[in-house]
């Protein structure tokens, strides 16, 4: 199982995942998680059981108006979910070794 995967399946257990990956936004230039098979919904409970992420989130400059915040890198994007998710050291290297940031 993909890591990324594994680790929002994780985070909203309730909720389906059966594909998450790392995209980008050509219109906006920026970095978003996409989850398959229900993105917005995903990301509404996710919001619900993580009430400060959109904070968070657009404290450290990302763009909140959407599903999932928006960051200008990968980087950012995966520091953010690694804070917010409370990820161990290993946990944060292997997201980040997958993902190739």
């Amino acid at each position: 199982m993909q890591v990324l995967t594994y680790i929002l399946s994780r985070a909203v257990p309730d909720v389906r995942v059966s594909y998450a990956v790392v995209t980008d936004s050509v219109r906006r230039r920026g970095y978003f998680i996409l989850v398959d098979p229900d993105h917005i919904g995903y990301w509404a409970r996710f919001k619900r059981r993580y009430p400060y992420c959109a904070h968070v989130a657009q404290v450290r400059g990302a763009r909140v108006d959407v599903a999932c915040p928006e960051f200008s890198t990968k980087k950012e994007l995966l520091d953010w979910l690694a804070d917010i998710l409370d990820l161990s050291q290993g946990e944060r290297r292997l997201l980040y070794i997958c993902e190739k940031t």
